[in-house]
């Protein structure tokens, strides 16, 4: 270096210490002061930055208390393209993730809906969280005087989306106090909007569970961290199944403390190399090594090992690696371990613990011009060990809406639901069976309902109202009649319960027709009627049973036109 180089880096040193001899190297200067441990460590922090400003850094000697080592700035390599280029994989298969994902959570939607959802519910919230992270790491940057440098971001277009963060600094860190605070702001920033967006999508995963049958989420393989399941108190299930902004928290929290590993230029890496300084390296090895295991089970994990091993598992040493960590930044380091401990799923195979039992209070209905809905109610009850939200399907497809007591269901307890389905359009005259799919996780069950359309008529009509509507008491026997057209043919059905008995009784020309009907067994029991009656009026008489609160009744022609009487039983 020039004479008065070395002068203007002495008049910089003299600031701060008192300098006892300057010995000029071919690439450094070493400088000898007095313990550096007799000096506030702000002193060294001001002296990199007087420094920097020149063109030079300073360094400690880690073996030696009592030298400060000075080096001309090295160039900074130009890698922001590759870096921007990264940005953008990551945000195109985040994207992607989270498009596909809502596609398969809302498959109703449609494509531009999916899209829009996509990317307001699942990238936007993951990417506020990775700015977070970046944001707290801004903030300990500029507490400790320190520049930002753009990270490296971890693509993942076998996964979610994205891995997280790399630290990729232009320049060394000054101490491993700032190493510390730089890596725990990010991971407590990361943390906290994780856990807000995670309780704000499981409120809509609780009134919004998923309306398709089956939807691929890859909690299901990993597994819910112990936060998440600590936060969801039953209102989540354990199936995985969660609403894409629940699930932008969730990938945030398990991107979030991965970054807590001790690896390399990870968050976690930063603060067990302030902590463990190069002995650090081994901790390194065991996180790459559990991270390929991991692996093992969800693939994607692997991407992040690898843009670890290409950026070094050696991380970064402070300029000042000298001065005794205070306790404050102790506190700080342990963030990491807590990081890891509440946002790593404990259990990467995810167990369906769900099953559950479906009793509908009725599988039959009929449906005619201007009365084209039907309700279909039931009651689910949880018989598993976790909290359930189940989803529904209706083969053949068609418009339905729910309502219930509950979206979710927590172990041992029943709800009950309403299907309302709008058949409109969706059933021809006659019968109509419909598959109703009930799904939680992998369990589903199924049951059939039944649906006759039919036309209202006036050419006959029970007790000459079209259509009827009667109340009777519990136990009550009760009759009604009509009067067919001359020499037709009429087919009479009772849509009651499942499991109910009740009993008919029909007067006929050549004797009374009198039959038990088990309606778990017979839910529909048709019977057909001639002209030859006892008498032009068509009497039908059922002994009511106890477990009946609505009870249809449909006579009706070869064509479908039909005479139909509602029977509410008080």
């Amino acid at each position: 270096m020039k004479s008065e180089s070395i002068d203007a880096i002495r008049n910089v040193v003299a600031r701060y210490y008192d300098i006892s001899s300057i010995n000029e190297l071919e690439d450094s200067v070493v400088i000898k002061t007095q313990n550096l441990d007799d000096y506030p460590e702000e002193y060294f922090d001001r002296l990199v930055r007087d420094l920097e400003a020149l063109g030079y850094i300073a360094f400690t000697n880690g073996s030696s208390s009592d030298e400060i080592i000075i080096i001309d700035k090295p160039r900074q390599s130009g890698n922001k393209f590759l870096k921007l280029l990264l940005l953008a994989a990551s945000l195109v298969s985040t994207a992607y993730f989270g498009i596909v994902y809502q596609a398969s959570y809302f498959p109703e939607s449609g494509l531009a809906g999916n899209i829009f959802s996509g990317i307001i519910f699942f990238l936007l919230p993951l990417s506020v969280v990775l700015g977070a992270r970046e944001a707290g790491k801004y903030v300990a940057l500029k507490k400790n005087g320190m520049s930002y440098t753009f990270p490296i971001f971890v693509p993942d277009p076998l996964g979610i989306g994205t891995m997280g963060i790399i630290n990729a600094p232009s320049k060394p860190y000054t101490s491993r106090k700032a190493m510390i605070e730089i890596g725990s702001y990010s991971l407590l920033f990361g943390l906290v909007i994780s856990t807000i967006f995670y309780v704000l999508g499981s409120v809509l995963t609780f009134y919004y569970p998923p309306s398709a049958a089956v939807v691929n989420s890859p909690v299901e393989r990993i597994g819910s961290p112990i936060l998440l399941q600590i936060i969801s108190m039953g209102m989540v299930p354990s199936n995985g199944i969660l609403d894409p902004l629940a699930l932008a928290g969730w990938a945030g929290l398990i991107t979030t403390a991965f970054n807590a590993l001790p690896l390399g230029f990870l968050d976690g890496g930063l603060i067990s190399s302030a902590v463990l300084g190069k002995r650090s390296v081994y901790l390194s090895y065991l996180s790459v090594l559990a991270i390929l295991g991991l692996g093992v089970i969800y693939p994607p994990w692997i991407v992040l090992a690898v843009f670890a091993l290409l950026v070094g598992l050696r991380g970064p040493q402070p300029l000042n690696n000298h001065f005794r960590l205070r306790s404050n930044a102790k506190v700080l380091a342990a963030v990491a371990l807590v990081v890891i401990v509440v946002g790593i799923a404990p259990f990467p195979f995810q167990t369906s613990l769900n099953s559950f039992t479906i009793s509908a209070s009725q599988l039959n209905f009929v449906t005619y011009q201007g009365n084209s809905s039907v309700a279909v109610n039931m009651e689910i009850n949880n018989t598993g060990s976790s909290t359930m939200v189940p989803a529904f399907e209706i083969s053949p497809s068609v418009a339905f809406t729910l309502s219930g007591k509950s979206k979710s269901i927590s172990p041992g307890q029943d709800y009950s639901y309403s299907l309302d389905l709008n058949t409109s359009g969706s059933v021809h005259s006659g019968f109509n069976q419909f598959t109703i799919s009930v799904y939680s996780g992998s369990v589903v069950k199924t049951f059939s309902v039944i649906v006759i359309s039919v036309n209202l008529t006036r050419a006959f009509m029970f007790n000459n109202q079209a259509p009827l509507y009667m109340s009777v008491n519990k136990s009550q026997q009760f009759s009604i009649s009509l009067t067919p057209p001359a020499n037709s043919n009429l087919s009479v059905v009772s849509l009651v319960a499942p499991a109910v008995n009740y009993t008919y009784y029909v007067p006929l020309a050549q004797g009374s027709l009198a039959e038990s009907v088990n309606g778990s067994v017979v839910p529909i029991k048709p019977f057909s009627l001639n002209a030859h009656l006892s008498s032009t009026t068509l009497n039908l008489t059922f002994m009511m049973p106890h477990l009946v609160d609505v009870w249809e009744i449909v006579a009706y022609n070869s064509t479908y036109s039909a005479a139909v009487a509602y029977i509410r039983v008080t």
